[in-house]
């Protein structure tokens, strides 16, 4: 069976759904996803936090730009809202004001508020932290949010498909070439064929561009790992900030009745179904009950997903040097999430050749600030 196109998207994250979103309405689209489930990896694995307190700077500009998308949907995108308020609170010991104060900027130029608080005021929106571990203060961001992760990938797939769309799960790719009509894609059932290719593959998206003959962008898998615990006896939890520590050493948040808890590790490996590690949880719990009396049990459930990046930290979007009408979707860093609707805009525009969304550009963000030929 052969299916043509005017886009073939590689990966159904969050990345690939997106790009289907808003390439759909313009162009032919066939969405392959390589597992049966769409978002089964990276996407479906998030703590699926909305935050702007994010270091690399492109990144941080597409989660500015991307709040207002999340806040309200197109009519029809989602039966309920995409976002609830949760706060984050990020703390630190003595010697880290610094690194706060960064980080309050940071939030704040990304049009955000930030609140700069003291140890009491950290003790006060967060009891069970120890004093000695908040002599520095911390910062809130009242305005994070938790983002319905299925809803939103959902909405992207049936905006996608209701104008006309192709999403395909099961679809490995098996060879990818390019020919004088452009390129063909082969999977197991069929044989696809497109003048433009958007490699959205995730951790893979060097496997697949190899299968291309393409350049790779020197793609970085990490496995971050999470588990699930029981709240603390007598306490509301649900009032409870996503509360994470300003050196990175583990983050908590309330999560559906429950509580969720991550040593906020970054281990590189290779592209894979990840797996949690016991002793990664182990140390978690050993780090939280350092610095909380956060009474935590048997874990609930375990789990891991992987986090993407290239050299620079910030995502990739737009044309291969080396290869035509082979697009880069890629390096979300674990912000695919929260920077979907702004980076799915942007490689619509990239892959069509219209002009540069003026959202983006009022964040501050510019063609070149995504190209693949900045890893050069």
């Amino acid at each position: 069976m052969d299916i043509s196109a005017d886009v073939i998207i590689l990966g159904g994250g969050i990345a690939g759904a997106s790009a289907a979103f808003f390439l759909a309405p313009h162009a032919s689209v066939v969405l392959l996803e390589a597992e049966e489930q769409f978002g089964q990896h990276s996407s479906g694995r998030s703590a699926a936090q909305f935050t702007v307190g994010i270091t690399a700077p492109a990144m941080r500009r597409l989660a500015a730009a991307s709040r207002a998308f999340l806040a309200q949907p197109p009519a029809g995108f989602a039966a309920s809202p995409l976002l609830h308020r949760r706060g984050s609170l990020t703390f630190g010991r003595a010697g880290d004001e610094a690194r706060l104060d960064a980080l309050a900027r940071r939030i704040r130029e990304a049009g955000a508020q930030a609140k700069r608080l003291d140890m009491a005021g950290t003790l006060a929106r967060f009891p069970l932290l120890l004093a000695a571990s908040a002599a520095a203060g911390a910062v809130e961001e009242p305005d994070a949010m938790e983002i319905e992760v299925d809803a939103l990938l959902q909405g992207y797939l049936r905006g996608a498909r209701a104008h006309g769309a192709r999403c395909l799960g099961a679809q490995r790719v098996l060879g990818l070439h390019h020919e004088a009509q452009g390129w063909e894609v082969r999977t197991q059932a069929a044989a696809f064929r497109a003048p433009r290719i958007v490699n959205a593959a995730g951790a893979w998206v060097d496997e697949v561009a190899a299968l291309a003959g393409v350049r790779p962008i020197g793609i970085q898998p990490y496995r971050r790992t999470a588990f699930t615990f029981a709240p603390t006896p007598g306490l509301d939890h649900t009032i409870w900030p996503h509360v994470a520590d300003i050196g990175g050493r583990w983050y908590v948040q309330p999560d559906a009745g429950q509580m969720m808890g991550s040593l906020a590790d970054a281990t590189p490996c290779l592209p894979c179904d990840a797996m949690p590690e016991e002793f990664d949880i182990a140390l978690a719990i050993d780090r939280i009950g350092a610095d909380t009396r956060l009474q935590i049990g048997r874990p609930i459930h375990r789990w891991a997903g992987l986090r993407s990046f290239v050299r620079d930290r910030d995502p990739v979007a737009g044309k291969a040097t080396d290869a035509p009408g082979f697009f880069w979707l890629a390096g979300q860093g674990g912000c695919g999430v929260l920077t979907s609707p702004a980076l799915g805009e942007a490689a619509a525009a990239l892959v069509l050749g219209h002009a540069w969304p003026e959202a983006l550009r009022a964040a501050g963000l510019v063609p070149a600030s995504l190209a693949p030929s900045r890893l050069a």
